[in-house]
């Protein structure tokens, strides 16, 4: 987009014109009457035909999303024409990174939450415009989760998209042939351990029925470390800001959790088995009987097979009787530094891509779950059993503290691969993990 600086009059054009001011006023926003425009600012020049650019790594259900939204928001806007740009999830890294260094970036896109503090601190994104929303307004609007990694020195920096929690999957099928209720939420981590024993099978002496697929290593470790800090240590961090370095050896029950993991896995799950299948077509082909997964999951599943009967429950608490709790995950829809010269007409795309309409949008065609507060108790979001419990794990999650992004998800699987696979010692690697995972926060530290 050109240089051209979005006045007042201008940004309000943007803000609360035709649907998108209910849109905005639906979600709690707030809508600037236009006759507090400036008058004494000079007509805006003719912005007809100006462009901005947008980026993120693209699934099906996002392009199609986002296309529709792009749609609705230039029928409001004519002013603005949103170039977006496709980049797969492999090439979408190497083209972010290159075109920050080059000093041209795409005006909004996407980060993963873990980014957020390093693209703050390094200044390569702009603060949400306070002309369309205050700090009490997006505290108001959003759930809180998904915007605590974007504030720093009192500015927020991004708005929440690609909402998901982690909840557990069930085969139907495969509980009901072991006399297990599918139904039936988990007392606590040991019985979770026992059923999937319970639904793991041998033949000739091999896995040949998986108790529960635990390739996903990421998303369990995370879960069972912020769990334990969440609910047992008053809320604990596991970043200590005072180092900047993991406090899990400080908390034994961390290696714990870890050594619970790769026995879960070593004894119920198979990674030769069937490894040419993703863990959800295994578990569609009745061969997995029970997964961790984020509810975007049900759309793969029902895409697999659009009548499979599976039951969703939440994850258990390490001792039976705590309070309940997931880890939530997000990306940032944030503005880049290159577009600070029209920062509100970029932030006006980004506030209408974070809407009560767009929440909706994203969701049904994306499987994304709702951002919004007040979008946790809307029945549309809660049509079956599986859809509530979803919905409420939004209530008691905390975000993933990964400081970084590629590299949590290679340690922590590498380290289960190596006590599972290899038959390293549990406790070297825990450390060895530790202190690479140390080099990582240090590296995106700024």
């Amino acid at each position: 987009m050109t240089d051209e600086r979005w006045n007042r009059r201008q940004l309000l054009r943007l803000a609360v014109s035709g649907p998108a001011a209910a849109a905005l006023a639906a979600c709690t926003l707030p809508l600037i009457p236009l006759e507090e425009a400036d008058t004494d600012t000079e007509p805006p020049p003719d912005a007809e035909g100006e462009i901005l650019s947008h980026w993120q790594p693209f699934s099906v259900g996002h392009r199609a999303a986002v296309e529709l939204l792009k749609e609705r928001f230039e029928e409001e806007n004519s002013e603005l024409t949103i170039d977006i740009q496709p980049v797969s999830w492999n090439a979408y890294w190497d083209h972010l990174s290159a075109s920050a260094a080059a000093g041209d970036p795409p005006d909004t896109y996407r980060i993963p939450m873990g980014l957020a503090e390093n693209h703050i601190a390094g200044g390569h994104i702009l603060p949400v415009s306070e002309l369309l929303l205050s700090n009490a307004e997006i505290e108001k609007t959003y759930l809180p989760w998904t915007v605590q990694r974007a504030k720093r020195d009192n500015r927020y920096y991004g708005l929440p998209v690609d909402v998901q929690t982690l909840v557990i999957f069930r085969n139907n099928a495969l509980y009901a042939q072991a006399g297990l209720d599918p139904a039936a939420p988990f007392a606590d981590l040991e019985e979770l351990f026992s059923q999937a024993l319970a639904l793991t099978a041998q033949a000739d002496g091999k896995i040949s029925q998986i108790g529960c697929q635990t390739g996903y290593a990421s998303a369990w470790l995370t879960i069972l470390f912020q769990q334990y800090l969440q609910r047992e240590e008053n809320g604990a961090t596991w970043i200590d800001p005072a180092t900047n370095q993991l406090v899990w050896q400080d908390h034994p029950a961390i290696f714990e959790l870890f050594n619970w993991f790769c026995n879960l896995s070593a004894q119920t799950g198979d990674d030769d088995f069937l490894s040419f299948l993703s863990s959800e077509e295994q578990f569609v082909l009745d061969k997995s009987a029970m997964q961790i997964g984020h509810p975007v999951y049900r759309r793969i599943l029902e895409d697999l097979v659009p009548d499979i009967d599976y039951t969703i429950v939440p994850f258990p608490a390490r001792a039976a009787g705590q309070q309940p709790y997931t880890a939530g995950s997000h990306w940032l829809w944030v503005v880049s530094q290159s577009a600070a010269a029209y920062a509100e007409a970029a932030w006006s795309w980004v506030v209408f891509g974070t809407n009560e309409e767009a929440q909706t949008v994203w969701h049904e065609m994306a499987g994304d779950l709702p951002g919004l507060t007040e979008l946790t108790a809307a029945a549309r979001f809660r049509p079956d059993d599986n859809a509530a419990v979803c919905i409420d794990s939004l209530t008691h999650s905390t975000p993933w503290e990964w400081v970084g992004w590629i590299e949590w998800i290679t340690e922590f699987s590498d380290a289960r691969d190596k006590v599972v696979n290899e038959g390293e010692d549990p406790h070297e690697t825990f450390e060895e993990m530790i202190d690479n995972l140390n080099e990582t926060i240090a590296q995106y530290t700024v």
